[in-house]
């Protein structure tokens, strides 16, 4: 599985052929198809919550009801970001990095969130830092995703942009 070549730019195209590769972890990927796939993601992220906060009437905090939801919202918003995986270890590999402390970095920035939700909506007090690690881990992470990249062959593949 090849990536998009360099001149598709940023696409729908180019976003869903990265959604699917979302398993592929060898190779290289380009900074288009790392923005093409966040794009298509955002959108999916604001149809969920349209979905969730205009379709359906408000909850009070002490209902079951409410807790369940929440529980939903929050499994959908990580399926959407499952596709990322595998991006985000082929885009760190096209700078020539290794994929590992990237996704340390991604599982900071997530427990960071859920974290942060737990605690807005009453569930336990929370852990002090740890969204405000989240969001450095994750200012660290784009950092890196969007490096310029190791031109020609790296250890990890062939240059996408050559194809």
């Amino acid at each position: 599985m090849t990536a998009a070549s360099y001149r598709d730019g940023v696409s729908l195209r180019t976003g869903l052929r990265a959604i699917g590769q979302s398993f592929v972890f060898r190779g290289r990927s380009t900074r288009s198809e790392l923005t093409s796939a966040l794009i298509l993601i955002a959108m999916g992220e604001v149809l969920l919550f349209l979905a969730f906060h205009f379709f359906h009437p408000p909850t009070p905090l002490g209902v079951t009801l409410f807790w369940r939801r929440v529980a939903v919202e929050e499994a959908l918003a990580l399926a959407l970001f499952v596709p990322l995986i595998g991006l985000i270890v082929r885009r760190l590999h096209d700078v020539g990095l290794p994929a590992i402390p990237g996704l340390l970095l991604a599982a900071i920035g997530v427990a960071g969130d859920l974290d942060r939700t737990r605690s807005v909506i009453g569930l336990h007090p929370g852990v002090p830092m740890l969204p405000t690690a989240g969001h450095v881990a994750l200012a660290i992470l784009v950092v890196a995703l969007y490096w310029s990249p190791a031109i020609g062959v790296n250890r990890f593949g062939m240059d996408p942009r050559a194809a």
